[in-house]
């Protein structure tokens, strides 16, 4: 495609963004940095836009990871709550959904912003849930709580809505299927055309397993509203970041001025 960003300049010196660390520091653990830093994972990540080239190739992103975490975590967002729908391809239905999520952490880890510890260890403690709820860390300042919610179908088999149980056989067998464990299966990723009954069917599963865990998400609004009471943001304008220092040079005389033409001295 056309590159957009032809002949711009791009300051490369801040990765995230100029006031991380003057008003957001991130106190994380270099150990825990370490300790999830892979370094062939996000191979390039840093390389800036080619600003030189007409024309730019362009990719999903989701091949880095497919959550789109980094939009909401530059911390002068304020982000306290983030309610995610992770739609990825797993091995099975009965496979741990974590994989993006952990990628996430690790991205966050490496920009050393706030982001809840997850642990993948809490599938084997509490099984296969509709949706998982990380906080952050007793006395850790601006990282949000993250609500995960994954592709899985377990209680709208049983319910078409939350406490209303299925009656007719028509009702059970449109919500009898299985997602990733179906080899013959429409929701595969590389499907890219979904018939009317595939798209119902995907629709009203992942609206069930929200309106089924509703008081979850009001019950991690209201403790987000209690740590922001207790932790206020700070306050924040253009004029508290620090100003760039260039070299001045001098400058070419204007051709277009009055001022240095004879003819109008």
């Amino acid at each position: 495609v056309h590159n957009f960003m032809l002949g711009l300049n791009l300051n490369t010196n801040q990765l995230m963004s100029p006031v991380n660390e003057m008003l957001f520091p991130a106190h994380v653990p270099e150990e825990e940095v370490d300790a999830v830093t892979d370094p062939d994972e996000f191979d390039r990540i840093y390389e800036p836009l080619d600003v030189k080239s007409k024309k730019i190739h362009i990719v999903d992103s989701g091949l880095t990871y497919n959550l789109p975490y980094p939009l909401l975590l530059r911390q002068q967002r304020g982000v306290d709550l983030i309610i995610s729908f992770d739609f990825s391809a797993r091995p099975s239905d009965s496979s741990p959904p974590f994989k993006e999520l952990l990628l996430a952490e690790k991205w966050a880890r490496m920009n050393k912003l706030p982001f809840p510890k997850i642990d993948p260890r809490v599938f084997d403690r509490e099984g296969l849930k509709e949706c998982y709820v990380f906080k952050p860390r007793k006395g850790e300042r601006n990282c949000p709580t993250v609500i995960h919610f994954v592709l899985v179908n377990i209680n709208f088999r049983k319910f078409k809505a939350p406490g209303v149980a299925r009656e007719t056989e028509k009702e059970k067998d449109l919500a009898d299927f299985d997602i990733f464990d179906d080899s013959e299966s429409p929701f595969s990723t590389f499907n890219f055309q979904y018939t009317n009954e595939a798209f119902i069917r995907l629709h009203d599963l992942m609206e069930f397993n929200t309106l089924n865990n509703l008081e979850v998400i009001k019950e991690a609004i209201k403790d987000c509203i209690v740590a922001r009471k207790e932790n206020p943001s700070l306050p924040f304008s253009l004029s508290n970041i620090p100003k760039r220092k260039f070299a001045k040079k001098d400058s070419p005389p204007n051709p277009f001025s009055r001022h240095g033409d004879k003819d109008h001295q």
